[in-house]
């Protein structure tokens, strides 16, 4: 299933790698085009007539762009896959094969290289850190094969995944206030609290053109990001997760504050404060239903956690 937005431009080479997927039992390919101005679906229904075109009559964002797309697939495992990328020989058969090989595998993920940085890993799965931001394992590292193992991994990446349909009529799908930035964290945390696992594959390769859509660093990116990390903590974390985990990020928000110059992250930053507030007491109850909810002990859950500081100290 891809998800579009105004992605003409990458369509063919994206859906020509994935139509030429070969995979026991077959496939089908899905485009949901989430109120694409550029043409983007009848571009596809022209060109690509093997794939069932969906289309959202404006922008969902990814959480719910996708959860349309998961309604709409027949399969019993549902592949995510973002329109800037193009996937290798093998990748769908190495996710249907990992899922297969563990049934609590709620969740399968690529692996994820740089498409204008050739070799250069983007995400061999996703960690959680200890101020509670998510982060890319990998990322910017030259792959040496040192990621090419399968093993657990705490979170899968939303550009390239495998969900198995089971696990999410159990947990839920994506939470479709997030718009976009860490529903994928969320959901694999979700995901664990029930007792799923999140797999890491290194078969499944693929070439990403990230943030292609909305662009690196953005203030649209910027936002959402800085306030669905507080919706994903606030959701899912025991009580003194959440108080050292926001206790953290204000520590950091303040450190990083500068004169003059920064006043535009500081407008951002009140933006996220008045979106988080006004959206508050809907993720409290959400936080009450997953946390009464919970199949495994809050410290299985938090094993995954990487140290921030180990993170920023990265060469």
């Amino acid at each position: 299933m891809v998800l579009n937005r105004d992605g003409r431009r990458f369509l063919d080479v994206c859906l020509s790698a994935a139509l030429d997927q070969e995979v026991d039992g077959g496939h089908e390919v899905l485009l949901v085009d989430n109120g694409s101005g550029d043409g983007s679906a009848e571009h596809v229904r022209q060109h690509h007539q093997r794939v069932r075109v969906v289309e959202a009559e404006r922008n969902l964002g990814f959480a719910a762009g996708n959860n349309l797309g998961i309604r709409e697939a027949r399969g019993e495992l549902v592949v995510l896959l973002n329109n800037d990328t193009r996937v290798r020989p093998g990748w769908l058969q190495a996710l249907v094969e990992a899922a297969g090989a563990d049934p609590r595998a709620g969740a399968v993920t690529s692996k994820l290289l740089f498409a204008e940085r050739a070799g250069v890993i983007q995400n061999a799965g996703s960690l959680l850190l200890s101020d509670g931001s998510g982060a890319d394992r990998g990322t910017g590292e030259p792959d040496r094969g040192q990621y090419d193992g399968r093993e657990e991994v705490f979170a899968f990446c939303g550009a390239a995944a495998l969900l198995r349909r089971e696990a999410l009529a159990d947990v839920g799908v994506f939470d479709e206030d997030y718009f976009m930035y860490y529903e994928d964290t969320d959901l694999s945390w979700r995901l664990r609290l029930r007792g799923w696992k999140v797999v890491y594959e290194p078969r499944a390769v693929v070439d990403h053109w990230h943030a292609a859509s909305s662009g690196r660093d953005s203030g649209f990116m910027r936002f959402h990001a800085d306030r669905n990390r507080l919706f994903t903590v606030l959701k899912n974390a025991p009580p003194s997760f959440v108080g050292r985990s926001f206790a953290s990020l204000g520590r950091r928000a303040v450190a990083s504050s500068a004169p003059s110059g920064r006043r535009p992250r500081e407008g951002s930053r009140a933006r996220v404060l008045a979106s988080f507030a006004a959206h508050l007491p809907a993720m409290l109850a959400r936080r009450a239903r997953i946390r009464a909810r919970r199949t495994a002990a809050d410290a299985d859950v938090l094993r995954w956690v990487y140290p921030r500081e180990r993170w920023d100290a990265r060469s």
